[in-house]
């Protein structure tokens, strides 16, 4: 894993390994199996003042396998804990997306008339779930890069 500081207590994380929460010092992680999304965005300040985890995961044909795909970012969204000083666990992921170099030729007004997968990277539908995909393609511009992980940010940090 590869873990990169981008700021006031935030980190981007490679392949982050999270194993069961009870074995790790810091008492977060899996409930079930160990697991390792391809990139984790965690910190302070990524859209309020508690911390909050983001987790990114690259999917290269969204077509192909994309019940797998979804499969993937609930599992992350749903299993990744941390235990609480009341011995409880609560869910540490506040949003989860897929990363795709996939174009949706379309969408429409409202996310509810979009086909899948373009409902998945309607704004309103991401927004709204805090769950859903983005596209991410070689090549693209330091700028575009940038909105992009900006976008994630504004919609996957607010109100969780």
């Amino acid at each position: 894993a590869i873990s990169v500081p981008i700021g006031d207590d935030r980190v981007l994380c490679f392949q982050r390994q999270y194993r069961e929460y009870w074995i790790d010092d810091s008492r977060e992680g899996s409930f079930s199996r160990t697991m390792v999304p391809d990139v984790v965005l965690a910190g302070k300040n990524l859209g309020g003042p508690e911390r909050r985890v983001i987790v990114l995961d690259a999917k290269y044909r969204i077509n192909d396998g994309l019940n797998e795909a979804l499969n993937s970012i609930h599992t992350y969204r749903d299993a990744l804990v941390q235990e609480v000083a009341s011995g409880r666990t609560e869910g540490i992921v506040t949003a989860a997306y897929l990363l795709s170099p996939y174009v949706p030729a379309s969408l429409k007004p409202d996310f509810r008339d979009t086909p899948v997968p373009g409902r998945l990277f309607h704004p309103e539908y991401r927004e709204k779930f805090r769950f859903g995909a983005v596209t991410l393609r070689p090549g693209m511009s330091g700028e575009a890069l940038r909105g992009c992980l900006r976008t994630i940010v504004a919609e996957g940090g607010a109100g969780a």
